[in-house]
């Protein structure tokens, strides 16, 4: 079975508005008691009743207001790996790239999503293709939507890519037939033909047959096509795992297999661990495809959620989130290279570059040594370095 890498969004927590749990507590107990008291009597229900027209009237005026003031941001994420920087400086939004999401759907009623290049909609899970929704419980999708596409009080990764989305996970953030996930792959490169396939989601490898899975393959015929797969590492780090590699399918050699940093840099507790092999005994992975291949910020993530709540954000913590920051400084770079990535010997040629490029640029943690780090992979990402070494890279290929 397959899963999303982190479907749980609680929401915010109390430190998010600068509050301990006691105070935000406190907070909750005080409002209960103001409602309490409000609750009109019988002589003043005509009085409740004007209150109530008053406030539905200015409800759009306050609801904006708080909604500034009091949701935190995720920009840090965004600037840290200077995927801002790509954006300001060389005027790159992923205009022309083609991205598919293959998750748990999307809420394109978030105003935040309202200006997204939705190009298509498949739901591989219920067969609804009209109804354009959110299948997952916890807004999963629309999370990592919002990541890459937002465009109202976040900014995104790539605003301007055409977004494909595929629904291959149910309202739990599962799926019980690997089929599902598999076809969805299939129908992105297949039939859609997109330039990069996100995966926030993953399954535990069998260490005895690892990529004898039918996402394994889906996604290696996708490579085989071309076409770019950045997908989650998982959540399984940490003491008393006996889980000893990255997730399905980002264990596969040339998919972009992403871990999880805190803001400060350092190891998120949960991002997995990567094995020296594929499988127990299978061949020695060698750079640039040694697991995981890149962390990226996946902690206290702030994205679009349900567009029904009053604040419609949600906070989230896992590799899910680092998967997309990944995606979308990669589709960055394609709107900016791609052409010249399409020349080569095979169609894998241009995924080999980029993918080289990343080991090179990806910026070290004092922590994590020299070489590549079974957890940290070859540091964290930098896109305006990673950008700058594909550059490089295609120049020094023009010149052989």
């Amino acid at each position: 079975m397959l899963t999303a890498i982190d479907p749980d969004a609680p929401g915010y927590p109390p430190e998010a508005y600068g509050a301990s749990i006691e105070q935000a507590e406190a907070w909750r107990q005080a409002t209960n008691e103001n409602l309490r008291r409000a609750t009109p009597r019988p002589w003043g229900i005509t009085a409740a009743l004007c209150i109530v027209a008053a406030l539905l009237l200015t409800y759009p005026q306050f609801s904006s207001y708080f909604v500034g003031a009091l949701t935190p941001n995720s920009n840090w994420a965004y600037e840290d790996t200077n995927i801002y920087t790509l954006q300001d400086d060389l005027g790159l939004t992923g205009n022309g790239v083609l991205v598919c999401i293959v998750d748990t759907g999307i809420e394109v009623t978030h105003p935040d999503l309202a200006n997204a290049n939705l190009v298509r909609y498949r739901d591989f899970v219920g067969g609804d293709d009209q109804t354009i929704q959110d299948r997952g419980e916890d807004r999963h999708g629309t999370m990592m939507a919002g990541i890459l596409v937002a465009d109202g009080e976040y900014r995104g990764a790539a605003p301007n890519v055409g977004l494909v989305v595929a629904v291959a996970l149910n309202s739990e953030g599962s799926t019980e037939s690997e089929s599902t996930v598999a076809d969805a792959i299939e129908w992105c490169w297949n039939d859609m033909e997109v330039d990069i396939i996100s995966l926030s989601l993953g399954g535990d490898p069998d260490p005895e047959n690892p990529l004898g899975s039918m996402t394994a393959d889906a996604v290696s015929d996708a490579l085989d096509h071309g076409v770019f797969v950045v997908a989650a590492a998982g959540n399984s780090g940490g003491a008393g795992t006996e889980i000893t590699d990255v997730s399905i399918p980002a264990n596969v050699d040339g998919v972009i297999a992403v871990g999880a940093v805190n803001r400060d840099g350092t190891l998120w507790e949960r991002t997995a661990t990567g094995s020296e092999t594929e499988g127990s005994e299978g061949d020695t992975r060698v750079e640039p495809n040694q697991k995981p291949e890149v962390t990226a910020p996946g902690v206290g993530i702030i994205s679009t959620s349900d567009p029904s709540l009053a604040i419609p954000y949600s906070a989230s913590s896992g590799t899910s989130d680092s998967t997309v920051f990944v995606t979308g400084a990669l589709a960055l770079i394609l709107e900016r290279h791609g052409d010249a990535l399409s020349i080569g010997n095979t169609p894998r040629s241009g995924i080999d570059l980029v993918k080289q490029a990343l080991a090179n640029s990806c910026q070290p943690h004092p922590l994590q040594g020299e070489e590549h780090h079974p957890r940290w992979g070859y540091g964290t990402l930098d896109a305006l370095a990673w950008e700058r070494e594909v550059a490089d890279l295609i120049a020094q290929n023009s010149d052989t």
